[in-house]
């Protein structure tokens, strides 16, 4: 009898043993294929480039709403051109832009040509320069001058360039002048430097260009 139990006590110890064994070798295969499982692929990151950032930009389905982000665009579009290594093919396709957001009155004196030609020279003349636009600021909206001129909606606003000539810094403040358009997207006129700009305070008219 006690021959018996004693079979049976080592019978259940070997089978104890052998689940704990069993048990330990599918751990251990688990554990095997979990280290060694294929890891997926990182997704390649894209790195957009401040001229691609600019050139994303559909105007035809996202125009600036405000005059404000007009002149900020034409800041971005600026910045670029002259902080950036472009191509001639990313100079040509940033001014197409630009040309964009002109009002019809301004892009009209513009021939493609000499306009591109122009703009490429003077590209070249900053950069030998080491000329980069570093920040802007740009009015408040609340200190947008709203105001008629010949039945079109205008608007002005400042905004203040910090430059850098070489290793020389400096600031430099333009205003801008914009029309309102039939499709109601306001356009730049034109522009000019703070200094060299009429403003006629008992009209609320800024008038850069002689009439």
């Amino acid at each position: 009898m006690a021959n018996t139990r004693a079979k049976k006590s080592a019978g259940s110890a070997l089978k104890s043993v052998i689940v704990v064994a069993v048990l330990a070798l599918l751990i251990v295969l688990a554990y095997y294929n979990v280290a060694n499982r294929k890891k997926p692929p990182k997704e390649e990151t894209t790195t957009v480039t401040a001229v691609q950032e600019v050139l994303l930009r559909n105007l035809d389905k996202n125009y600036p709403p405000s005059p404000k982000e007009v002149v900020k665009y034409y800041s971005d579009l600026t910045r670029v051109l002259y902080n950036e290594n472009c191509t001639d093919d990313e100079i040509e396709e940033l001014a197409e832009r630009a040309l964009q957001i002109y009002d019809d009155d301004l892009a009209g004196n513009q021939e493609w040509n000499r306009y591109i030609t122009d703009l490429k020279s003077e590209i070249a003349t900053k950069k030998s320069q080491e000329y980069a636009i570093m920040s802007y600021s740009i009015s408040a909206s609340t200190d947008v001058n709203y105001f008629t001129k010949d039945q079109y909606e205008c608007a002005s606003l400042y905004c203040t360039y910090n430059i850098r000539n070489g290793a020389v810094p400096g600031t430099v403040e333009e205003l801008f002048i914009l029309r309102r358009d039939e499709a109601g997207h306001w356009k730049i006129l034109g522009w000019d430097l703070t200094s060299n700009a009429d403003v006629s305070a008992e009209s609320s008219e800024v008038m850069l260009f002689n009439e």
